[in-house]
């Protein structure tokens, strides 16, 4: 039985269950913290299905191509289905992670519990790219990209046929959300001697006084230490001691 109790300040999105959060704790060394796990939900799963289509297909030339094409269409939208809503996501105080365990066609296939990850530190940008709207609009769907090492293990999008792909899609249903709390992560993760976030050296998952060098005033602890219990990376005790301590110096 793996315990979970680093991961109690944990957030749930998605419909993600107390069994995601055990499969993903699997996944975690010994001192990693998961701030935030993802469940792809059924409606998200379908449109990033659909998405996997080229809307080209879809126009009355193709019309005939898509008729004789229909069942293996047919076949391949269901697969999708069922990878995407076998997927979740986590994020730690140290990596993003991604895992697949899906059943494909009932007992037909099963992917086994595929898992990547990529470095707090090796996340490049992230962007938001909310679902489009209108009448043409039937196949856009939210994710929030994360540009990510070249040939990375949970990169998923971006590539050619001479280029591995850069690109981490999240499909989620708040990419803003979810942009909010990676960002937070990294900032904790990177430290700020460059002047600011993305920047200088790494903080030690869990370690609330290198997370807030001496060199900040105590204002600039205490937001420091408001983002590391917002992701999770100490506890609610560790936050209450520490603000004292922090409020009786200003």
């Amino acid at each position: 039985m793996i315990s979970t109790h680093l991961h109690l300040n944990a957030k749930f999105f998605g419909g993600a269950t107390e069994d995601d959060l055990r499969n993903a704790a699997e996944r975690c060394d010994g001192e990693e913290r998961i701030a935030a796990i993802w469940r792809i939900p059924p409606d998200v799963a379908s449109s990033a299905a659909c998405a996997s289509f080229p809307p080209a297909l879809f126009l009355p030339c193709f019309w005939p191509h898509l008729a004789v094409l229909s069942p293996c269409l047919i076949s391949g939208y269901c697969t999708g289905v069922s990878l995407f809503e076998g997927t979740t996501y986590f994020l730690t105080d140290k990596a993003l992670h991604v895992l697949v365990d899906a059943s494909v066609g009932g007992c037909l296939y099963r992917t086994g519990k595929d898992s990547g990850q990529v470095g707090l530190n090796e996340i490049k940008s992230i962007v938001v790219n909310n679902a489009a709207s209108g009448l043409c609009a039937g196949f856009s769907t939210s994710t929030l990209d994360v540009q990510v090492p070249y040939g990375s293990p949970v990169a998923n999008s971006g590539g050619s046929s001479d280029k591995s792909p850069g690109t981490f899609k999240m499909f989620v249903q708040n990419p803003d959300e979810a942009r909010k709390l990676l960002m937070a992560a990294k900032n904790a993760f990177v430290g700020s001697s460059a002047g600011g976030s993305f920047a200088g050296g790494i903080i030690a998952p869990g370690s609330v006084q290198m997370a807030i060098a001496e060199k900040k005033s105590p204002g600039e602890k205490l937001v420091k230490l408001k983002e590391l219990l917002d992701i999770g990376a100490v506890t609610q005790e560790e936050f209450d001691s520490k603000k004292k301590e922090l409020l009786s110096r200003m």
